[in-house]
């Protein structure tokens, strides 16, 4: 009986301390990472913008925040570093090398509590925050938690076999360090909002126009017979005086294209006498376009009487927006809200000024879809603002400010809103601040 337990307990003792649990381990990790570097090439190559996360989706709202990053690096590399350290620190749990194995067991309980608390700490700041979620950050996050809880399952059995009694209490403290650590720098130094992308559409190799497709002429009808008047006797005749004509509004064109928008079915806020005019392609449920209405109505009062913008809005709801599969939830309702603008124009153009001021009180909020729509009916009538919100004018109007949403994102290759056109250029996404907006507009438009 002795000589057998000697031989269990040797055989025990030969065991690996791996086993199919490693794979798991592995595979978790190597998934994760692999999602984790192609967030960070994605970042770093095309600020945030990752396939997949259409503007105003929740990926785009999280990695787009200054939330993403840690003294100006993605968080994604930092996880990256601590995803594969973690994979390669399971090839030193061997049984030769005791005290390799030791060593090699200590970094990975401390790699997996640092898991743990920094998946606790990013979806927290997702959820309470950023109030959206990243489904590529939060896969990633899972998967390595799964892995660090599978490992950690396993650290007592081989701690005993190598005679090292695991402290978790004070691997978990140092992992919380780490975590607030940089928690700290995310909170106490906040990555700046980057600058927007600004495509010169004027100036492209390839400069040929987008050419709007034309109905078919209709065919001419067929000629009616002449019939020779009889003469008549001549009569006094009187010439009625023409109304004044209105001055019309100069189309807006959108660059690289032969569209040119109707500017006066469009808001307008700044003067109509502007000598510069801009267009700010728009949805009023995006909180990017909230805050550049903001920084818009600041540039007009700073360049007084010498700026104006075309407000065009375009929804980004599926309703009524084929470039869209599914309305994100942020965005419900966003055509009907573009309808009403577009409806308080057409019928009182006058009146747009004051309603665009109300509506825009508060640029962080939405103000809810009911008390709009009441508030455009006391301007306009209600009667008569259900009717222009279905009408045929309203609904072409909306359709070619689409178009021209459509056009910008092929030319300048970005989905991202709200698209700004100044001249030949087009910004794409918010600047950081109204002082950046007014020195993009003073080089762009010369104004001073």
């Amino acid at each position: 009986m002795g000589k057998a337990k000697r031989e269990q307990e040797n055989q025990a003792a030969q065991a690996p301390f791996t086993g199919n649990w490693t794979h798991a381990v592995r595979v978790l990790l190597f998934s994760a990472a692999i999602i984790t570097a192609y967030l960070a090439l994605a970042t770093l190559a095309k600020g945030g913008e990752v396939p997949g996360c259409g503007p105003e989706s929740d990926c785009d709202k999280v990695l787009s925040s200054s939330w993403a990053y840690w003294l100006g690096i993605p968080v994604s590399l930092l996880g990256l570093g601590l995803y594969g350290a973690f994979f390669i620190s399971t090839f030193s749990l061997k049984i030769g090398d005791s005290q390799k194995a030791r060593r090699a067991l200590n970094s990975l309980t401390l790699f997996s509590f640092a898991i743990l608390a920094a998946a606790a700490w990013f979806v927290g700041v997702q959820a309470i925050a950023i109030k959206a979620f990243c489904p590529y950050c939060c896969t990633a996050h899972g998967l390595a938690s799964m892995a660090a809880i599978i490992f950690l399952s396993q650290a007592s059995g081989i701690g005993s076999r190598l005679s090292v009694r695991l402290n978790f209490a004070g691997a978990s403290g140092v992992a919380l360090g780490l975590v607030a650590v940089v928690a700290a720098g995310q909170i106490i130094l906040p990555k700046e909002q980057a600058a927007p992308k600004i495509v010169d559409l004027g100036q492209a190799p390839t400069n040929a126009p987008i050419a709007e497709a034309k109905p078919a002429p209709k065919p001419a009808p067929p000629p009616t017979p002449v019939v020779e008047p009889k003469p008549a006797p001549p009569a006094a005749t009187t010439v009625s005086p023409e109304a004044p004509s209105t001055a019309k509004a100069e189309p807006f064109l959108v660059p690289r294209t032969t569209l040119s928008l109707d500017a006066s079915r469009l808001p307008l806020i700044g003067s109509p006498k502007a000598p510069h005019r801009i267009g700010c392609l728009f949805d009023y449920t995006c909180h990017h376009c909230r805050q550049l209405h903001g920084f818009i109505r600041a540039a007009i009062d700073k360049f007084d009487g010498q700026l104006s913008c075309l407000m065009i809005p375009m929804p980004l709801d599926a309703n009524c927006n084929a470039q869209f599969k599914r309305t994100h939830r942020d965005h419900v309702d966003a055509c009907k809200y573009a309808k009403i603008c577009l409806a308080v124009q057409q019928l009182a153009p006058a009146k747009y000024e004051a309603f665009d001021r109300w509506l825009f009180t508060d640029h962080k909020t939405t103000k809810p879809l009911a008390t709009v729509k009441a508030r455009a009916a006391t301007l306009v009538g209600a009667a008569a603002l259900d009717k222009a919100v279905a009408s045929a004018a309203v609904q072409q109007q909306l359709q070619q400010d689409i178009r021209a949403y459509e056009l910008n994102t092929k030319n300048g290759r970005n989905s991202s809103m709200p698209q700004t056109i100044i001249k030949d250029r087009v910004m794409f996404g918010p600047p950081p601040s109204a002082v950046a907006l007014e020195s993009i507009l003073k080089q762009t438009l010369g104004l001073k």
